[in-house]
């Protein structure tokens, strides 16, 4: 036991000396791990670490889907000119018009596609057809109507509408789909409350077959524009363009330059009522309908849309507007009782028109074009320029299939058979 009774304990001194010795392997192993942490070989980058997952509500600042590329375009402007080339003279006039199914059919009220729908079409092949709500009973009988009258046409339509919100919406009033108020009740809630409606109408419309929709209104005069000034209501117009042409609808943007007679000048338009169309028109819109305004400083003899300054050098030239240009209401007691056909034919088509919309009498609009043609007063060129334009469009947003250029082979003689043919049928049939 005396030996234990001999041995010492650490001094105190020694005790400290183990206790540095410990805290400072600490604090050499920390500065390690801190410099490998900042300065090591596995750090990337000094910024934070940001969510790599998309978020569920798309900024608008730019479109969700990009517009088509030069190059696109130009694809969907060569399947157009390699399916124009099988087309017959007749074919190709027939493209400059959509109308209503009453003044192609001749029935009061269409609401069933029969024999005499699948005749019409076949004896006029237009590009399209405009309905409205004396058009539907309901979901099942409209979208039996336009499915069927869209299967008797060779050259696949437009099925149009003038669905804007509001009360300018027949299909939502007549069939039970969403209702919005007028569009410049939702000024204050911005961009993405355009984008919602719009995208809400186009999936609303589609279902029933519907492929056109005239909106958006980009005019400051019209009661459901989206507002009356140019900087609020621009990026408004932009998502409901947005919205339709996404959900496969095409947008028709409307009514160009302004709704009445007006004696401002182009420089009075370019620095207001011009914005909200520029923007539209920069969004690759499939149409631009131009009004039947006289704008008396800039062309005070023709409405807009049979102006040459109007049309061609605002619109097309000044605003860079390639697609398809569409007129007003051609129907209507102000243009039948004021300009005849042959005026209108030859006037519209000299100023870049490419579509006449709702004439009262598309016979004497297809004669009035041909007799245009034979003594010179428009070239064969600019019905071709104009129904390439109207092809594009359906090439572009899947109305035609790209197949179709090539199954496209009706000889000019055919097609004339067939509808001398299928217009005897329809003198002689009741159903529509």
């Amino acid at each position: 036991m005396a030996q234990y009774r001999h041995a010492k304990g650490p001094s105190v001194l020694q005790i400290i000396i183990v206790i540095l010795v410990v805290l400072l392997s600490i604090g050499i192993l920390a500065g390690a791990a801190f410099a490998v942490y900042h300065f090591g070989f596995d750090k990337k980058d000094d910024t934070p670490t940001v969510a790599t997952t998309a978020p569920t509500v798309a900024t608008f600042d730019e479109a969700p889907t990009e517009a088509p590329t030069e190059d696109e375009n130009l694809k969907y402007t060569e399947l157009a000119q390699k399916y124009i080339s099988n087309m017959s003279e007749d074919e190709k006039i027939y493209q400059l018009f959509i109308t209503t199914p009453e003044a192609l059919t001749g029935v009061d009220a269409a609401t069933v596609a029969g024999d005499a729908t699948k005749s019409a079409i076949n004896a006029k092949p237009v590009a399209g057809i405009i309905y409205d709500a004396d058009n539907f009973e309901d979901s099942t009988q409209t979208t039996d109507l336009l499915k069927t009258t869209q299967s008797f046409a060779k050259t696949s339509m437009f099925m149009a509408v003038a669905e804007e919100g509001g009360d300018n919406s027949p299909v939502s009033s007549k069939l039970g789909t969403a209702k919005f108020e007028d569009m410049s009740t939702y000024t204050e809630q911005g961009e993405q409350k355009a984008y919602d409606n719009a995208a809400a109408i186009a999936k609303d419309i589609s279902k029933f077959g519907f492929n056109l929709n005239l909106a958006p209104v980009a005019n400051f005069e019209a009661p459901n524009s989206y507002a009356t000034d140019a900087a609020v209501a621009s990026p408004l117009v932009v998502q409901a363009i947005n919205g339709f042409q996404e959900n496969g609808v095409i947008s028709a943007l409307k009514t160009f330059p302004v709704l009445k007679d007006s004696d401002k000048t182009s420089d009075d338009l370019s620095s207001s009522e011009f914005l909200p169309f520029i923007v539209g028109i920069n969004r690759n819109c499939g149409m631009v309908v131009v009004g039947d305004a006289v704008m008396s400083s800039i062309d005070n003899e023709n409405p807009a849309f049979m102006s040459k300054i109007v049309v061609a050098e605002l619109l097309q030239k000044e605003l860079e507007f390639n697609g398809v240009v569409m007129t007003s209401d051609l129907s209507t007691d102000y243009i039948t009782g004021n300009f005849t056909t042959e005026q209108i034919v030859t006037n519209s088509l000299n100023a870049g028109v490419n579509i006449f919309f709702k004439p009262s009498d598309i016979d004497a609009y297809v004669t009035a074009i041909k007799n245009a043609v034979s003594n010179g007063t428009i070239t064969q060129k600019q019905i071709d320029d104009s129904v390439t334009k109207i092809l594009a469009l359906k090439f572009r947003f899947g109305i035609l299939g790209e197949t179709a250029a090539a199954s496209a082979q009706t000889s000019t003689e055919t097609a004339t058979e067939i509808a001398t043919s299928v217009a005897t049928e329809a003198a002689t049939t009741v159903t529509p």
